[in-house]
């Protein structure tokens, strides 16, 4: 059997947001910057394997609560609570001067639960004490749930106060735009010492929540991966020596339509739309591979070690007569060396060293453009991590902040090796190798825990 929490509040302190929220669905309700938004009342159910566990019922916010609690301090002082909420309720006289505060009071004898939203911008006025007053006549639980906490001005001390001078102890903190999943978790715990009979369900749906939580992250922090080797590996061949302007912008274009595509699957994977975030243009380093190929310590990033693979491919070396025309006898036996380490790193350097031959250029990222690329997707997972269903702010991205000088040299070191594996360029599946580990613990280890 489903529980029936009923949202209320004054106007605009975010009601239909909580339930966004809750049901992380932007598409529920209106949200708008100004009072009154919410006219009618509307119900939807939050379902776990389908079924309905907790029934949601938005109301309008309290517009006059001062003037319907005089009502019941001057008009029916010698009335019970439940009296007095039935005869408001029928008076016709009292109708269109309280035309919000009756579609609420019709639902507080049909619900289990009430959920009390607070704007913790706003100081706790009388008026929202009266609402307080007005609410507790009905005999129901109430959860006081605290919203905008992140807010500059913010009055929660005075309101715990308030609070607990009402007996109310048991509120709880769920910011509707900066969204913690541990705040959920309380609400959740809450609503089990309140509906006893539904424990094992509600911690049925607390369980499915973190696990969906997780598997989310892991996803986003997959799909960055793939998206910074993506990238990192891309490799661009000029016509010349010389790369001209059209080729610098079709290689900028293809790295900025990567990391797009990088932003639109983490959009529909925590269910965002596509307008909930902009980012500035990435400025864009593109670098020339201009590495000798035959050096040792670019041998040494693909793994190589010529003193032990020479005696294996120096016939192969030997016998590649259209690479080898023209090269000496020592290139072309450490070329028979890197062929020997292997047909894939054999390839790789096939395709370089041809290019070189032609006196071709080939655009790659600078592995400063890498690493920007890397915290820009770092925070975007994290602020979609965090972002609740109702926020109406694009998120744009965060100002740049970089590592530590130790950290930078780490990272572009290891984007420098990734670099030298334009196989793993677009490949369906990230391969099992030693530098795509580094990778991933990089990004673990950049990612702010969430709470």
């Amino acid at each position: 059997m489903s529980i029936s929490l009923l949202i209320v509040g004054h106007a605009n302190t975010g009601k239909t947001s909580l339930i966004r929220t809750m049901l992380r669905d932007h598409n529920f309700g209106e949200v708008q910057n100004y009072s009154g938004t919410t006219r009618h009342v509307e119900q939807i159910s939050l379902t776990l394997n389908d079924a309905p566990l907790l029934d949601l019922i938005d109301t309008p916010g309290f517009e006059d609560s001062i003037g319907l609690w005089q009502t019941r301090v001057q008009d029916y002082a010698d009335t019970s609570n439940e009296r007095w909420l039935e005869a408001v309720q029928s008076d016709s006289a009292l109708q269109d001067d309280f035309e919000q505060e009756l579609k609420i009071l019709k639902q507080l004898s049909r619900c289990d639960i009430i959920l009390y939203v607070i704007d913790l911008r706003q100081a706790p006025l009388g008026k929202y004490l009266d609402e307080l007053n007005i609410l507790a006549c009905a005999n129901k639980p109430i959860v006081p749930i605290l919203n905008f906490c992140n807010a500059e001005q913010s009055h929660e001390s005075e309101w715990r106060r308030c609070l607990a001078e009402r007996q109310l102890h048991a509120h709880v903190r769920y910011d509707t735009v900066a969204f913690f999943l541990a705040d959920e978790r309380k609400l959740y715990q809450t609503l089990q010492s309140l509906a006893p009979d539904e424990y094992d369900t509600l911690q049925a749906l607390i369980n499915q929540r973190e696990q969906d939580a997780a598997k989310r992250l892991t996803q986003a922090k997959q799909a960055l991966s793939h998206a910074l080797i993506d990238c990192t590996t891309s490799q661009f061949v000029c016509a010349s020596t010389t790369p001209s302007a059209s080729e610098k912008q079709a290689f900028e274009q293809h790295i900025r339509q990567r990391e797009q595509a990088f932003v639109s699957y983490c959009l529909r994977l925590y269910d965002f739309r596509h307008e909930d975030v902009v980012l500035r243009d990435l400025p864009l380093q593109e670098g020339q591979w201009q590495q000798d190929i035959f050096d040792p310590d670019t041998l040494k990033s693909w793994g190589i070690n010529t003193s032990t693979s020479a005696a294996t491919g120096a016939a192969i070396g030997a016998g590649i007569d259209i690479l080898s025309a023209g090269l000496t006898l020592g290139t072309a036996t450490t070329l028979g060396a890197i062929l020997g380490a292997g047909v894939q790193t054999g390839r790789s350097f096939k395709t370089t060293l041809m290019n070189k031959l032609r006196k071709r250029s080939v655009l790659a990222l600078n592995p400063d453009s890498s690493i920007a690329l890397l915290y820009r997707g770092i925070q975007l997972i994290a602020h979609l991590h965090q972002r609740g269903h109702a926020s109406q702010q694009a998120y744009q991205g965060q100002s740049d902040t970089l590592p530590d000088k130790q950290e930078v040299a780490r990272l572009e070191k290891l984007f420098a090796r990734i670099s030298q594996r334009p196989e793993w360029h677009q490949a369906n599946e990230l391969p099992d190798h030693e530098l795509v580990t580094a990778l991933q613990q990089a990004i673990d280890e950049a990612l702010p825990t969430s709470r």
